[in-house]
């Protein structure tokens, strides 16, 4: 089991000053648990926290009721993972089993349950950040640890292991481990996760499960979001692919995107942006009968 209790948090990065909470919940069985929001709504800052990676700044965290000082052994994938750079992948993954002395399952089988093989006798300073975060997940989906967390499992991996993370999580839940992972995605928390746990800027809004159908936020007729970024042209090949949107237009420095759930829609840009390297100047949403809104960037 996972307790929170009156948790707050915060960090500081490149896009400004993240702050969760007070929240207070728990997550009581062996289950996949799903974060839905983006970074600056405080998912990936409390997956930190769960993990024993950052400290709270009040509250209490307790996983199979224990604090952070005795914390389980988790496995923790961060986005952007913090991975020895002078080792091999497969010595990097033979040091992590040591380190939490298990044992049994080879470096090479590990990384062939999630297609990537090939990557053992890279040196881990030559990957990109796809193949990063791939090790980095295959370190957690293939560990021995009963509680695993995850930012982001289906975004930004190498192409081989995208189509097997879904089953891989499966196995480790069905072994009885509890997984929470942190995701942008409506569709990927509701395909990955039994529950889902929404937040929007630091707090968390409602839950929901797997079984319960979403309805769209907004009319037939859709809704538009209007963004605004010295980065549009790098944004515009990311947005221009994804089918959450019906179209997309771009006028310079500003780009006009149409679909049918404004939540999804700003959960895709939020995933473009970061996958660019871009910021955003401004984001407004306009759904049927309302005027433009504007969205915190």
């Amino acid at each position: 089991m996972i307790s929170v209790k009156d948790l707050t948090a915060r960090a500081k990065d490149a896009a400004g000053t993240v702050d969760l909470g007070p929240l207070s919940f728990t997550l009581e069985a062996s289950g996949s648990y799903a974060l839905v929001g983006t970074p600056r709504d405080g998912v990936e800052l409390l997956l930190a926290v769960l993990a024993g990676a950052v400290r709270p700044r009040k509250g209490a965290v307790t996983v199979a009721g224990l604090p952070a000082s005795r914390r389980p052994t988790v496995a923790h994938a961060p986005y952007l993972p913090e991975l020895p750079e002078v080792l091999r992948v497969d010595d990097y993954l033979s040091l992590a089993a040591k380190t939490r002395r298990e044992s049994g399952t080879s470096p090479r089988e590990r990384l062939a349950a999630l297609g990537v093989g090939p990557l053992a006798d890279r040196r881990i300073g030559d990957l990109t950040l796809e193949e990063s975060r791939t090790v980095a997940l295959v370190e957690a989906l293939t560990s021995q640890a009963a509680f695993l967390f995850l930012a982001e499992p289906l975004v930004d991996l190498d192409p081989r292991a995208v189509g097997r993370v879904g089953e891989a999580l499966e196995a480790r839940v069905d072994a009885g481990a509890i997984v929470v992972f942190s995701t942008a995605s409506p569709a990927d928390a509701r395909a990955l996760g039994r529950e889902q746990l929404h937040f929007e800027a630091g707090k968390l809004v409602r839950r929901t499960t797997g079984d319960e159908a979403w309805e769209p936020v907004v009319g037939p007729r859709g809704a538009r979001l209007f963004i605004r970024s010295e980065g549009a042209r790098l944004l515009l090949a990311e947005l221009a692919s994804d089918p959450t949107f019906d179209d997309v237009e771009a006028h310079g420095a500003e780009l006009v995107v149409t679909g049918k759930d404004v939540i999804a829609m700003a959960a895709a840009v939020a995933i473009a942006t970061r996958r660019a390297n871009v910021e955003l100047d401004l984001l407004k949403f306009e759904t049927e009968g309302t005027r433009a809104k504007e969205l915190a960037p």
